[in-house]
């Protein structure tokens, strides 16, 4: 996915949880933020992306989960944007539901007049 002069920089905010209270990982308890809104096209390639990219940075960590999809999600604009996506996964032979805060954020490094 092409963002021009832009850079995408994709940081874990949250540790994946499951919905079933059970943790993967250790994380911080949850903080609830205002302004959250429900994911429209939840379909859409980059909500995908973005949650695929949630499963790969928790396997970093030690985990070995497969991602099959982002079933829901919820954004919320700050100095950036925040996904709360509940994701779709595969654990061993069970499937398991998770939720993944990203923040994402874009950034212009450069922007200048061309000559000619």
């Amino acid at each position: 996915m092409a963002l021009g002069q832009c850079h995408l920089f994709l940081v874990m905010s949250a540790a994946l949880l499951l919905l079933n209270g059970v943790s993967v990982a250790a994380a911080a308890p949850e903080e609830i933020l205002p302004g959250w809104t429900p994911i429209k096209n939840i379909s859409d390639p980059h909500v995908q992306y973005l949650g695929s990219f949630a499963v790969e940075s928790q396997n970093v960590n030690g985990a070995s989960l497969k991602f099959e999809r982002v079933i829901s999600g919820e954004t919320q604009l700050v100095n950036g944007m925040n996904y709360r996506l509940v994701i779709k996964a595969l654990n061993g032979n069970s499937t398991g539901k998770y939720q993944a805060v990203v923040y994402e954020k874009l950034q212009t490094t450069s922007f200048k007049p061309l000559l000619g």
